[in-house]
C-alpha cells in the first residue's frame, strides 16, 4: 500500500501558550494567533509552498489552525479542508480557565491528570485522552486514505500530534507530556494502513534562531 506523507503542522504561538499560572487551558476555546504567531504561520507557509508542495491542506475548526493553515493555503494555491476531528482535546469546565483557576476550583483533578497513569482522565464534562487519540488516529487515518501516495498539510495542535506519535510508540494515552511538538513546527509521518513512520518531529528550522527554542 502506498502511504500518504502527512505534515503534521502544529499551530502558531497564541497567548495561552506562553508559560505561568495566568495562562489559560485552550483546549476547544478559540484563542487567536499572536503577533508572534502571525509571524510564524507566515514562516512556515514560506517552507512549506517549497517543493514538493501538498496536495491538500486540512486543519482543525479552530481559529489558531485555520489562520495557520490559511497562511499556507494563499502560498500554495489550495482551499483548506476543515474537520472536526482534528481540534485540541476539549477540557470541559476548566477550558478557558486560568491554571491558577483550575488548581483552585479542580485539585483532585489536577493532581489525577499530574501523575499521567489514567488514559480515561477527563476534566468535568470533558473529554478523555483516549477519546481524543481515538478520534485523531480516526481522522488521520481517513486522510491517508484519500492521499495515497500524497503528500498533504494537517493543521492541528500538540494534544492530536503527541496522541498520534503515542500511538505509534504504543505509549499511553495518559502520557500526553510525550511527543509535544513547538509552535508552528512540522512533524513528518508516512502514514500506511494500519502503521506509520515518523521520519522527522518538531522541525522548526523556517523559524528564528529565538523561536526555535520557545
Amino acid at each position: 500500500m502506498d502511504r500518504a506523507i502527512l505534515l503534521l503542522l502544529r499551530h502558531g504561538h497564541t497567548a495561552a501558550n506562553d508559560v505561568g499560572r495566568e495562562v489559560p487551558m485552550s483546549g476547544w476555546t478559540d484563542v487567536p494567533l499572536s503577533t508572534a504567531g502571525r509571524d510564524e504561520a507566515e514562516a512556515v507557509a514560506e517552507r512549506i509552498a517549497q517543493r514538493p508542495r501538498p496536495e491538500a491542506i486540512y486543519s482543525s475548526p479552530l481559529r489558531r489552525a485555520r489562520d495557520t493553515a490559511a497562511a499556507a493555503a494563499v502560498r500554495v494555491g489550495l482551499e483548506v479542508t476543515v474537520l472536526e476531528d482534528l481540534r485540541e482535546i476539549h477540557c470541559g469546565a476548566a477550558d478557558g480557565l486560568s491554571i491558577r483557576e483550575v488548581q483552585r476550583r479542580f485539585p483532585l483533578a489536577w493532581a489525577r491528570n499530574e501523575r499521567r497513569d489514567d488514559p480515561d482522565f477527563r476534566w468535568p464534562d470533558g473529554e478523555s485522552y483516549r477519546e481524543l487519540r481515538s478520534r485523531t488516529v480516526r481522522a488521520v487515518s481517513a486522510i491517508a486514505a484519500a492521499h495515497r501516495g500524497g503528500r498533504v498539510l494537517v493543521v492541528t495542535h500538540a494534544g492530536p500530534i503527541g496522541q498520534l506519535l503515542g500511538w505509534m510508540k504504543n505509549l499511553s494515552p495518559a502520557r500526553w507530556d510525550q511527543g509535544r511538538p513547538g509552535n508552528a513546527s512540522i512533524t513528518e509521518v508516512h502514514w500506511g494502513g494500519d502503521d506509520a513512520l515518523l521520519l522527522r518531529f518538531d522541525d522548526r528550522l523556517h523559524l528564528p534562531p529565538l523561536r526555535r527554542e520557545a
